[in-house]
């Protein structure tokens, strides 16, 4: 077995004393700090710091090139187990300087001791900080993608509760429409509406609005533009629920209320198409 370079005797080291390396930048981090501000501090954990700083030691032990690619994929890991983009940040611009201290104050005493020739203490840098700055870049670029992906299912999502088309019985729905209704949403629900009519071969839709409170003009036109939407494809359409400000809007846009088929509640309209039994009876 061949004898170590001075340079790779220091990357023994670190990986020798990763640990305690760890444990010195999180007491950078606690100076000034008392205990409630440094546990509510952003920072990478004892375990991930220990690890990254072992990766470093390994890429002076032996392959810069393998350390590269451990490095990438530990980032890219560690960043898609961040849900806060603050705390993302934070810890990044806090943690990862700190570590280069703690690194440095660690093996000085080690440069020193091997007596390394100045070309290669000037070389040390240009090993440790391109992998630092990998972690950070890789750590960074994989907390975007994951919240990028995160943020599509979430609107996914959102767009199916937006329009929660509910089968009652063969050829009849029901569409509540719950909270506000801008532009955007208007729009997703004449989509959405169209479709699942189609899908599940729809004679009868009921839209209940009992539970949209306010609805501007151009809203509420979306919303007659639906009725007359599923009208042509041959599916009936009953609105229950309708407050005084949509009826001010419809007359507003000179639409006639009396074409439409209206009920005051989502009950009188499944009474009517006898899915309810009236008490009556």
């Amino acid at each position: 077995m061949t004898d170590q370079t001075s340079t790779q005797k220091v990357g023994t080291y670190i990986l020798e004393q990763a640990l305690e390396i760890a444990q010195s930048t999180y007491e950078r981090q606690r100076q000034d700090l008392d205990d409630a501000d440094f546990n509510n501090e952003p920072k990478l954990s004892i375990k991930n710091t220990t690890y990254l700083i072992k990766l470093i030691g390994k890429s002076l032990q032996k392959d810069t090139l393998n350390a590269f690619a451990a490095i990438e994929e530990f980032g890219e890991e560690s960043g898609e187990l961040v849900q806060d983009e603050n705390e993302m940040i934070i810890s990044l611009i806090v943690t990862v300087p700190l570590i280069r201290e703690a690194i440095w104050e660690a093996i000085e005493p080690v440069v020193e001791k091997l007596n390394m020739k100045p070309r290669d203490v000037i070389q040390l840098p240009s090993r440790i900080d391109p992998l630092l700055d990998q972690f950070v870049y890789s750590y960074g670029s994989s907390y975007i993608t994951s919240n990028q992906q995160l943020e599509t299912k979430y609107n996914s999502t959102l767009e199916e509760l937006s329009t929660p088309i509910i089968p009652i019985i063969q050829n009849l729905a029901i569409l509540p429409l719950v909270g506000n209704i801008d532009t955007y949403r208007a729009t997703l629900i004449m989509e959405k509406t169209l479709d699942q009519s189609r899908k599940l071969q729809l004679d009868h839709m009921i839209i209940d609005l009992s539970g949209v409170v306010t609805m501007d003009t151009m809203v509420a036109k979306h919303l007659f533009d639906i009725t007359e939407a599923l009208s042509l494809m041959g599916v009936q359409v009953t609105l229950t629920g309708i407050s005084p400000s949509i009826s001010i809007s419809a007359v507003q846009l000179g639409i006639d209320l009396h074409k439409l088929t209206i009920k005051s509640s989502l009950h009188n309209a499944l009474t009517e198409l006898a899915v309810l039994s009236n008490p009556s009876d």
